[in-house]
């Protein structure tokens, strides 16, 4: 079984093995003899043990190729998997060390699909929502194709009026092969050019003094050039060289021609002028095009026309509020503490009292406004109303008292400190109606 684990094949083919099994005929089970076949063939039943079934001749769907429990699997049942997969894999599949592990698999795919019967896998809640989930699937593709396949296939004069009304996208611009020898100065290519013209030979004189490797052992060809780019190909944008092929005659030698990467000597050939492809040529490119778009245009109209049998609509204003990052009051309430300005801190703690006016975090919000406006602002007519409202709502809560010391101290001197006063507890209350020390609950983070 350790081979069949190995076995790194597409990944459809071998789940999908079983289910293209049971489409098969497999075969006639062995028959009652098949303790004497077991004998013929060596392997007699020994000690109460059963012997394994091996056949005694090829029957109409191929040999026998490997047995499970009393289930034949022949070469038609493998070639009919095989025959799903991609050709590479067939490749592989088909020579012996394949051919012996995609059985292995089927073996121990089989196996699990009958201890799964065993153990009632159907029961499994798990199982029955992959199996939903794949019905649903099933379903939707099937649905899909069929209406697809509906499609009507371009027709020879739907493929000649695109071409004509696209001439554009397949001319051809004239164009002209190019080979070169390469120097590092203007004098060696002069020099070089000389020596051509007294006899040298061009291919032997390019392997030997040519300075672009990739081309001087096949006579410096480098390929062609259009007049429509400046591109030489191994050279670079060189548009002294494009310019100089096209006044060539077929074999004549130029002058010295600058580029990028040195100073060049250039022949031409097989000059090609401008032209449009024929139509016979781009045909199947055409039909391929057209194919794709009748696609592309049915998922389209196949979709808006479901949409509308379904009365379904989507709200872009929505998809806004749900993109945004879920917050809690307690977010809202630590943006309001951490503003810089105190005008937005008071802002922000209304927003909390807004959104939130029933959570526990807006009566600290209701208090921090007063505060704010006392402390921060300075605006101590604002802050009584603040404090005011904060008490009509919350009259019970434990910032009530410090709320109540606000609004008969806020607005009053602190009391002159003396040298040799002790320190005094700022965490209990003052006495009187006099100023004093502010309660620690009256602090900006109650």
């Amino acid at each position: 079984m350790n081979g069949a684990l190995r076995l790194r094949f597409a990944a459809g083919v071998l789940i999908t093995a079983v289910v293209a099994l049971a489409g098969c005929s497999g075969g006639p089970a062995p028959a009652s003899d098949a303790g004497a076949t077991a004998k013929a063939a060596g392997t007699a039943s020994t000690a109460g043990r059963p012997g394994v079934w091996r056949p005694g001749k090829p029957d109409t769907l191929g040999p026998t190729v490997a047995v499970f429990g009393s289930r034949r699997f022949t070469r038609h049942d493998i070639d009919s998997v095989i025959a799903t997969a991609p050709p590479d894999v067939q490749t592989r599949l088909r020579t012996p060390e394949g051919y012996r592990q995609l059985l292995e698999r089927l073996i121990f795919e089989e196996t699990m699909i009958r201890l799964a019967d065993e153990e009632k896998i159907e029961r499994d809640s798990v199982y029955r929502v992959e199996v939903a989930k794949a019905i649903r699937g099933a379903k939707m593709r099937t649905y899909y194709n069929r209406r697809l396949s509906a499609l009507p296939e371009p027709t020879d004069s739907m493929v000649k009026a695109t071409y004509e009304a696209t001439i554009d996208q397949y001319h051809l611009p004239a164009r002209v092969r190019v080979r070169h020898i390469q120097v590092a100065t203007q004098r060696a290519a002069q020099d070089l050019r000389k020596r051509l013209a007294k006899g040298g030979l061009w291919d032997a004189l390019c392997k030997d003094l040519s300075q672009d490797q990739t081309s001087k052992d096949r006579g410096g060809m480098v390929g062609y050039v259009s007049k429509e780019a400046d591109l030489v190909p191994g050279i670079g944008t060189a548009p002294a060289i494009v310019a100089a092929a096209f006044a060539l005659e077929e074999g004549e030698i130029s002058q010295a021609l600058k580029g990028p990467k040195g100073w060049h000597l250039i022949q031409t050939d097989n000059l090609e002028e401008a032209g449009v492809q024929p139509l016979e040529q781009v045909r199947a490119r055409i039909r391929s095009d057209l194919e794709g778009k009748a696609v592309d245009d049915f998922g389209n109209a196949l979709t808006d026309s479901l949409k509308s049998i379904a009365n379904a609509a989507i709200f872009d204003d929505s998809i806004a509020v749900a993109l945004e990052p879920v917050r809690t009051p307690l977010d809202y309430f630590k943006e309001a503490q951490a503003a810089v300005n105190a005008a937005d801190r008071v802002a922000l703690y209304k927003t909390v009292i807004e959104k939130f006016p029933r959570d526990s975090v807006s009566v600290q919000a209701r208090f921090m406004i007063a505060f704010t406006y006392a402390e921060d602002i300075g605006d101590y007519e604002a802050a009584k109303v603040a404090f005011s409202d904060f008490l009509s709502h919350h009259p019970t809560s434990e910032l009530a008292t410090s709320a109540r010391w606000m609004l008969e101290n806020m607005d009053k001197a602190p009391p002159a400190m003396q040298e040799d006063a002790a320190p005094s507890d700022s965490t209990k209350s003052p006495s009187g109606s006099g100023g004093g020390e502010k309660p620690e609950r009256a602090r900006r983070n109650p």
